[in-house]
């Protein structure tokens, strides 16, 4: 299951002053809430005055791809998958990836290779997110 994990923390801005700051994360391959957190946690072992303060199961469906550079940034679709039910009545199911992309162009051409796969997907919207990193 993947989740949505916020941490915060305080930092100096440049006038010497803190500052709390917030970062938002996804998390992939968690079960429960407590793994979530215990995740965040380690992977931000050794920092000081780091906290969790929210976690939420994401609506996120999928990662479909892995960052290949330091440079790439996330980027979520929203799909739309259209069918015909059993009362011969159009209905529509929108969900939501994720992609690693430098690039709009670069992350449009490639969801648009990944709609091709066999379903009646459709490109709903495709913006940059909040996200720091997706955590494994």
């Amino acid at each position: 299951m993947i989740y949505e994990g916020t941490i915060q923390f305080v930092t100096v801005d440049e006038n010497g002053n803190d500052k709390s700051a917030k970062e938002n994360y996804i998390i992939e391959n968690a079960e429960l809430f407590a793994e979530v957190e215990n995740k965040l946690y380690e992977e931000f072992k050794g920092y000081t005055n780091i906290d969790v303060v929210a976690v939420k199961r994401s609506r996120i469906k999928e990662i479909i791809n892995t960052r290949q550079s330091a440079d790439d940034l996330i980027w979520m679709a929203e799909l739309q998958d259209t069918f015909v039910d059993d009362d011969e009545k159009e209905k529509y199911i929108k969900y939501k990836v994720v992609l690693y992309s430098k690039t709009f162009d670069t992350a449009k051409a490639f969801i648009s290779e990944y709609i091709k796969q066999g379903y009646n997907l459709a490109l709903v919207s495709l913006k940059l997110t909040k996200f720091e990193e997706v955590l494994k």
